[in-house]
């Protein structure tokens, strides 16, 4: 497949005059009409990015290939690879390290699975194939060392299976098929060549989490509750880990006071050996910027009800949906990033619908679409005080998917927190609790006449990069030329002016 690199820079039009949001490269990929065809991006910091390109015959769906494409910084290409997929196998979600990528198919209402594993660095594909135990719901996907973990439910009981590149069998890791859990996440421990399995647990009208932690081989190692099981009225919602060395290890998320998903604020534990070493709770009418989605009228009324409800000896009492990123580590400590969203029913006019904790128990059955109203960024010290707050507002931001939006990069001691909108990526610099400038707009646009690319992606890339794809179309020239859309790759660089 022959690439078409294109000079022309295509507009990317900003809010503010001083701002740029500079097209440093572009590779234009050809559609091939006798093909479905899709694909998506996986950056790698500055070791470049890798371009996967799914092909599926229209009328054949199994007839399918994958494309993997290496490139570096600069957009050379340095290798490509082809995977001829065996019929019947669908794609089900992919693991990445510092050295592979693992991609995870499973033939539909089977116990059948392959595991592709990708060198990063030679493009060299190792192809695993095996049987689970029956066929199992996955939802999580982990690698340590020569071992997958798969997780997800099985009759409706959480269920987490280990399988060996090795021998390539399956194994169930114990002490997780019980109705009173619910797995949270898998995480993998590098430092320490562990699994922890977070999962929820409800027992006798008590909520929290609990970490059940395995070896490589699947061996059980121990198990913790945070926080601790001893008469702790507060039930946390989520958890993301970050191994800080051989022995600490930060668990950050959400929390409740019962066992409903809305949060009242962010909780830090400190793990030492596995163990519980403290907990610092972090609440919603405590931070500086959590506020900073409403009006500064709103703001300034929302403060004074805080400080009241303070005077007369109560809690103020907040309650949001937050979806929470992976920890980002930092000389300091650690920053969090969590998106604040509400949710309703798909295709239903009326807003009703509202930010706020509903009755515990209330379910909306039909499919639903998801509000992003903002975005909180925190850093927190190795000891698990909070250092500072921001926040970016997201202006209503509906997703169809419930997945992280804003894509986080660094310039220099800043913070550049950008997310993608009907065409327009959004940016706003933060520097710690201060906002620096105004946000700024910059519209995606494939020609200098079209509007701005409403289905584009966006990745942040490393340092100040960026990375945006999507599809265009191109001008026919001929009435029987084949090519009319094209993928198109760009690379932005943001600079701000002075």
């Amino acid at each position: 497949m022959k690439y078409l690199f294109q000079i022309l820079f295509f507009g990317l039009f900003s809010a503010s005059a001083v701002a740029q949001l500079n097209q440093l490269g572009q590779i234009d990929i050809p559609k091939d009409s006798k093909f479905d065809e899709s694909i998506s991006i996986l950056p790698l910091n500055e070791r470049g990015m890798l371009l996967t390109l799914q092909k599926e015959g229209f009328f054949n769906r199994n007839v399918a290939n994958w494309v993997f494409y290496r490139y570096d910084t600069n957009l050379n290409e340095r290798w490509q690879t082809t995977l001829n997929l065996e019929a019947g196998f669908e794609s089900v979600m992919s693991y990445q390290n510092e050295n592979y990528l693992f991609w995870l198919f499973q033939e539909p209402e089977t116990p059948k699975i392959i595991i592709i594993r990708l060198d990063l660095e030679m493009g060299e594909i190792d192809e695993f194939k095996g049987k689970l135990l029956g066929n199992v719901n996955i939802e999580f996907f982990k690698v340590l060392e020569n071992t997958a973990f798969l997780g997800g439910d099985y009759f409706d009981k959480p269920i987490v299976i280990s399988f060996s590149f090795f021998h390539q069998k399956a194994t169930v890791l114990h002490g997780l098929y019980d109705d009173h859990l619910e797995i949270n996440g898998l995480e993998v421990d590098d430092k320490r060549n562990e699994l922890n399995v977070i999962v929820k647990e409800r027992r006798k009208g008590k909520c929290g989490l609990a970490i059940q932690t395995y070896s490589a081989e699947g061996k059980t190692l121990r198990t913790i509750h945070v926080p601790d099981i001893e008469g702790n009225s507060l039930s946390f919602i989520s958890g993301k880990m970050l191994p800080l060395n051989e022995k600490e290890t930060l668990l950050v998320g959400n929390y409740s006071n019962n066992c409903n998903d809305f949060s009242k604020g962010l909780y830090l534990t400190r793990l030492e050996e596995g163990l519980e070493k403290g907990t610092s709770i972090i609440k919603f009418g405590d931070m500086k910027n959590f506020f900073a989605f409403m009006s500064p009228k709103r703001q300034e009324k929302m403060k004074e009800k805080i400080e009241q409800k303070k005077k007369e000896g109560k809690e103020p009492n907040f309650s949001y949906k937050l979806l929470v990123h992976n920890l980002l580590a930092t000389d300091k400590g650690s920053v969090l990033i969590a998106e604040i969203y509400y949710s309703q029913p798909k295709n239903n006019s009326s807003l009703s619908a509202s930010i706020m904790g509903t009755r515990s128990g209330d379910k909306v059955k039909r499919e639903e679409e998801y509000t992003f109203t903002h975005a909180v960024i925190c850093e927190f010290d190795k000891t698990g005080k909070i250092l500072w707050d921001n926040a970016l507002v997201m202006d209503n931001l509906v997703s169809e998917d419930l997945v992280e939006q804003v894509q986080v990069s660094k310039l220099n001691d800043k913070w550049l927190l950008a997310y993608l909108k009907k065409g327009k990526i959004n940016l706003q610099q933060l520097k710690e609790s201060e906002h620096v400038g105004e946000k700024e707009t910059f519209e995606i646009k494939t020609d200098g006449k079209a509007k701005p690319d409403e289905e584009a992606n966006v990745a942040a890339w490393y340092d100040q990069n960026f990375v945006v794809w999507g599809t265009r179309k191109l001008e026919i020239k001929r009435a029987d030329d084949p090519l009319k859309e094209v993928f198109y790759l760009r690379k932005l660089g943001y600079e701000k002016g002075r």
